[in-house]
């Protein structure tokens, strides 16, 4: 019954609600104290510009990342197992006969 409140409201008492609630967060908000940033350096001043660094290194699939084909094809063979496991476990379950099954199969 509490979520649906707004809607038993008029629509101009909901707009006046959200008025009064925004115009007393911005008196509370307006109540602080301005920071002083006077004396605060920026930091455009006392930095150097940031190092750009080439994105060859990261894009190409050769690289350091890539160690061989045994380790491709173990990745692949995982990817192909978790695949089938996805698979299995799509598929509906329709009676504890079929449930045992398929806790069968993916236990082992």
């Amino acid at each position: 019954m509490a979520a649906d409140w707004p809607s038993a409201l008029p629509a101009r008492n909901v707009r006046d609600m959200t008025r009064t609630v925004l115009l007393a967060f911005l008196t509370l908000c307006s109540c602080g104290p301005w920071p002083d940033t006077s004396s605060a350096p920026l930091a455009r001043q006392n930095q150097p510009w940031p190092q750009l660094l080439p994105l060859d290194p990261i894009l190409d699939p050769a690289g350091p990342a890539f160690t061989g084909d045994a380790e491709a094809q173990a990745l692949s063979a995982r990817a192909a197992a978790l695949r089938t496991r996805a698979a299995v476990l799509r598929r509906p379950v329709e009676d504890e006969a079929a449930m045992e099954a398929l806790r069968a199969r993916l236990s082992g």
